[in-house]
């Protein structure tokens, strides 16, 4: 009976730290990961194209903003299992736009307060001419105390690269 609970043990630890290939992108890279994450395809780095974004699993927020008229659709990445996919072991994620804007952001903005990697407004994929590829964005309307400028001041656009962090 011990030998069969070694056993068992052993196979739960080989097969719990067996990490997910990630494919390479086809085309050309929207968005680069470094820093405190065990899954990569490239170097210490997980790139992603448009259609690898694409096919991770969604979430939406339909809110308003200070940036658009109206209310809007934003979907795109879930964060909690794109942070499962590349096993994230860090705290905080420093966000870089294309013109090299940084800010940092807690992890738990996305896995507790409820912020999307924003990759679509009302189902159109997000153009730099129209603050994409990527657009962090919070559920502004579902819970009125985002709306400030703390938070305002989070949802970088542009992104192209995450560097988690400690």
């Amino acid at each position: 009976m011990q030998s069969l609970k070694f056993c068992l043990v052993l196979i739960s630890l080989i097969f719990s730290s067996v990490s997910y290939s990630l494919e390479l992108p086809s085309t050309r890279t929207l968005l680069t990961v470094s820093g405190l994450i065990s899954n990569t395809n490239k170097d210490s780095n997980a790139i992603f194209d448009r259609y690898m974004l694409d096919q991770l699993p969604r979430s939406s927020i339909s809110t308003h903003t200070p940036w658009n008229e109206g209310k809007h659709t934003y979907t795109g990445f879930n964060a909690k299992e794109f942070f499962d996919l590349l096993g994230v072991e860090g705290e905080s994620l420093s966000l870089i736009a294309l013109n090299d804007y940084m800010i940092e952001i807690p992890v738990k903005d996305f896995t507790e307060v409820g912020a999307i990697f924003a990759t679509h407004m009302d189902g159109v994929p997000m153009t730099v001419r129209n603050k994409g590829p990527i657009m962090i964005i919070y559920p502004f309307d579902d819970k009125p105390k985002l709306k400030n400028e703390s938070y305002y001041g989070k949802s970088i656009w542009q992104v192209n690269q995450i560097v988690v962090n400690q």
